[in-house]
């Protein structure tokens, strides 16, 4: 009999396009129009699991585990990457906010963006590690809910198979009482 496939390596494919995507500065403002890259990598990983799948049909349970252990992923990289790649680069990040606040037009709110970006600056190195902790939990649940949800929308656009798995083979292996060959199966007393 015809096995599921794994979903493992759709996942981790899935999972790695979501997480990288999501690390790289400038490409992860694709995040900000609903969650783009994390949807993506859930359907990817659909996308993966229906193509390894020639037999079964892929159902919306499975998409959506497969874009769950795909948002797993993809925080775990996000962790390793992203994270340490955000550290290095808040310095950076801070002066480019600080002539965003010399644009703004009301006086009051750019004194209280000043304060609040000054307070940012002068953390110490343990509070905004905490802090970029805190963040990845918060992004790590929020990529593994919007890979499973990519994920049944990667099985609502590309399965197109329906129903359950495909017939037995040919000849069947039990034959139903009165069924199947002269004498096999034949209800007592009619051979």
């Amino acid at each position: 009999m015809v096995e599921k496939p794994n979903k493992q390596q759709p996942a981790i494919i899935g999972g790695l396009v979501m997480g990288l995507l999501t690390s790289i500065p400038v490409v992860n403002l694709g995040n900000f129009c609903c969650c783009l890259w994390l949807l993506l990598g859930g359907a990817l990983a659909a996308r993966l699991l229906i193509k390894r799948s020639p037999v079964w049909p892929v159902s919306s349970g499975d998409g959506a585990t497969t874009g769950a252990i795909a948002g797993a992923v993809g925080a775990g990289v996000y962790l390793l990457i992203g994270v340490p790649l955000g550290l290095m680069l808040s310095h950076t990040t801070m002066s480019l906010f600080g002539g965003f606040i010399d644009s703004i037009k009301d006086p009051q709110f750019r004194e209280a963006m000043r304060k609040a970006l000054e307070q940012a600056q002068n953390q110490p190195l343990s509070a905004r590690i905490m802090s970029a902790l805190f963040n990845w939990l918060i992004s790590a649940c929020l990529m593994v809910g919007m890979g499973m949800l990519g994920g049944l929308i990667g099985v609502a656009l590309f399965e197109k198979r329906k129903g359950g798995p495909p017939p037995p083979a040919y000849p069947p292996q039990n034959y139903p009482p009165g069924y199947g060959p002269a004498g096999y199966g034949a209800p007592p007393g009619q051979s």
